[in-house]
Parts: C-alpha cells; structure tokens; sequence
C-alpha cells in the first residue's frame, strides 16, 4: 500500500468534495481515487469520508486527520521544493492580480527588479479592484488589502497601510468639519464600493471597532478615481494612506477624525495551498516581502 498517495488523494477529495474533481487535479482515474481512498480507510480502521450521490463530506476523525496530513504534506513539499531548486533558476510566467491602485504605484519597480534577478521567468500583471478566483480563473497570485472572505487561501504580509478619513481645504471651509464619526451624517462621503458597499465606515472608539452609517452622492470603486475627487472639493473619503499620502503631505488633503482612526490594513500576498506553489511563484512572494520590507505608505 502506498501510504503516501493514499494520504495526498484523501487530502484531495477532502478539498475538492468530489472524487471526480480530485481524480482530474491529480491527473489520475476515478477509480483510482476510490482504491486510494478505500485502502487508507481500510489500514485506518475508520470511516472518514461520508459519500452521497452528489458531494463528499468528512467525518469529524476526517476533518483532524485532514489537518494533520495537510502539515505532513506542506513540510514534505517545502522541503523538497527547497532540494530540487537550490541551484536551479525558476522558469515560467507568473499570472498575478493586484487592486488598481497599489498595482499602478507600487508593483511596476517591484517586479521589474524580480524580473532582473530571474531572467527565464515572465510576468503577467492584472490590475483592477475585482476579487478574483484565483484557482478558477488561473492565478498563481494575487495581492489583497484588508481582511480575507476565503478562508482555505494562504496569506504573507508585505506592509500595512492606515486608512485616513480625508477632505479637502476647500471643502473644509464650505462645510464644517466633523468632530465625530456620527457627524459624517451631515456631509457628503465619498464610498469606495467594496468597503460595506459604500454603507459604512470602520473607526475605533474605547477600544472597540465599530461601522458608521455614511451617505453621499458619489461612490465609485476606484481609490484613486474617489481621492481625486475629495481634492478637488467632492466630499470626505477614507482611502489608504497609499492613496492619499502625497495629497495629504502637499496639504490638498486634510487629515480628519484620527483620534477614532480604524486599525490599520494589512497588504497580502495570497495564493493558494502550498502544495499548488510553484517555485517561481515561491520566489516571487520572498522577493516581495523583502521589497516591500521598509514600506512607506505616504510615499
């Protein structure tokens, strides 16, 4: 019995819910699968997968010793990742999403030094605020901000970034300014699309975060496209200081309710199990933490 193929198609059944599915991932039959799968129960002792005519669910001893097997698998595969690259270069293209933009200003110089270090490895960048699929549509990588819906993704942080309640001078003198979250009722707010749908805005108050119901007449689902439009007298944003920074620094923007400023976003490098990564992809994620190491958000 081979313990270890048994292991890797449990593992993958467990993830893909389906024999099918695993059997296509893995390159191998159905039946196949159902041989893996029986011989691991059998030499177990127990049943952990429990099958009905259109999915595959685990028992509670299967969902334990699918996070034991994933370690085991995760070590196994660093460390031969590690054996088998160590004197090679990495080859290939890297597919990556990146939100528009942190792409736009930070990306280019990032893996235009990448791309110099490994010459036989090609980029290919796609830029725009959508959260992507990363399995399904073939990504081998994408950077995100702020907290994660998919559990099953893998994260490494690059930088962090504040996010800024901003207006402008003029906006400022024409309207008040507010003193207090629950004044932003008053005015009009400019809302990025996929911060709560426009809805609200995060702020800290007694060390407790909580949502401020906000309105306005502009919401788009561009930072850049929203920032320009509160120097140019809009309304008030919250947008990342990577955003902002510049504006804030030559005074177009003002810096507005930090006592109450919201924790900080975290800026990720995410991708998918780290038995689907590949070296390339490997080596393009350490370069960018080490790139992106003494980040500054306001530059």
């Amino acid at each position: 019995m081979d313990r270890l193929a048994n292991m890797i198609a449990f593992v993958t059944v467990a993830e893909t819910g389906s024999f099918a599915e695993a059997a296509n991932r893995l390159n191998i039959a159905n039946s196949v699968v159902s041989k893996r799968i029986k011989d691991l129960e059998a030499y177990l002792g127990t049943l952990r997968l429990q099958r009905t005519t259109r999915h595959v669910n685990l028992t509670e001893a299967g969902y334990a010793y699918v996070e034991h097997a994933r370690k085991f698998l995760d070590e196994l595969a660093e460390v031969e990742e590690n054996l088998r690259y160590r004197n090679e270069n990495p080859v290939g293209e890297i597919k990556i999403s990146a939100p528009l933009s942190f792409g736009n200003k930070f990306l280019g110089p990032a893996i235009a030094d990448f791309l110099e270090k490994y010459p036989d490895v090609s980029v290919k960048l796609i830029i725009n605020d959508r959260t992507v699929d990363i399995a399904a549509e073939g990504f081998d990588l994408a950077i995100r901000i702020g907290a994660l819906e998919e559990q099953s993704l893998i994260t490494r942080k690059l930088a962090q970034s504040r996010r800024v309640v901003v207006a402008s001078p003029s906006y400022l003198e024409k309207h008040g300014r507010p003193q207090t979250p629950e004044d932003l009722a008053r005015h009009n707010c400019l809302s990025f699309i996929g911060l709560h749908d426009g809805n609200a805005w995060p702020f800290m108050k007694d060390g407790k975060e909580f949502w401020q119901h906000v309105g306005g007449r502009f919401i788009a689902d561009s930072g850049t496209l929203l920032c320009e439009a509160a120097v140019h007298g809009c309304g008030i944003a919250i947008l990342p200081t990577f955003i902002v920074g510049q504006h804030m620094i030559s005074g177009e923007l003002e810096p507005l309710l930090e006592e109450f400023e919201a924790p900080p976003l975290a800026i990720q490098a995410v991708y998918q199990h780290k038995r689907h990564l590949s070296a390339k992809t490997r080596k393009l994620i350490d370069h960018l933490v080490a790139y992106f190491s003494g980040f500054s958000a306001e530059q």
